[in-house]
């Protein structure tokens, strides 16, 4: 099962939060398909957050691999969540901390995506991204962001490209709801005074291209 992931031969699939639940619920009944459906919706923001926030990509390539392997090993013994996206990325963040024996996450500078685990995938806002004045403001973005420390970084990315609410941030980085919205703040201060203009929709852009 689990070659067929790595290889790829699992594609990316849209679906809505009801039917999370539905998938894991049926996991936990021993569904493989439903499994199968849980892997190839989440894997690939799962791979971008903890190359995100981690440097050593083979570490997050094995706590991924290693997280879903878990979740099928004890589908039996895992019971009802209020939210199955909550519980991984979590999970994810929770095991690279213990891998890496810190919390002091180094960002990843490049952020490619790697084929071998990843299928191709569609494009997103092809006709924006090929305008020459957006593809600018995108790279000052990026730079920007780059600019930030790395808990800032951590929060921008769960907030405005995995749409995460402050209290799911706050429980996944072990912090309070006040200091994730400070961290947004402060974040959201720094970009401001270096593009006083730009819409909050480009940050879900500049992270989906791997800044």
């Amino acid at each position: 099962m689990f070659d067929r992931f790595i290889s790829g031969e699992v594609r990316d699939q849209t679906i809505t939060m009801s039917e999370e639940q539905e998938h894991w619920n049926e996991l936990c009944q021993g569904n493989s398909k439903a499994f199968e459906k849980l892997y190839s919706h989440f894997a690939q923001d799962l791979f971008r957050y903890g190359y995100r926030i981690c440097t050593n990509h083979e570490l997050v390539q094995d706590s991924i691999q290693d997280l879903f392997l878990h979740l099928w090993n004890k589908r039996s013994e895992l019971g009802a969540v209020h939210s199955p996206r909550f519980y991984l990325y979590r999970s994810l963040r929770n095991k690279l901390v213990r891998s890496s024996q810190s919390d002091r996450f180094v960002f990843s500078m490049d952020g490619d995506l790697s084929e071998q685990w990843f299928p191709a995938e569609k494009d997103i806002e092809t006709n924006w991204i090929m305008d020459e004045h957006n593809r600018i403001q995108l790279s000052r973005l990026h730079e920007a962001l780059l600019k930030l420390p790395i808990r800032q970084q951590e929060v921008i990315q769960l907030r405005y490209y995995h749409d995460f609410s402050a209290e799911e941030i706050g429980r996944m980085m072990h912090i309070n709801q006040q200091s994730v919205r400070n961290l947004q703040n402060r974040a959201m201060q720094q970009l401001r005074s270096e593009l006083p203009f730009f819409p909050v929709s480009l940050l879900a852009i500049a992270f989906y291209y791997g800044f």
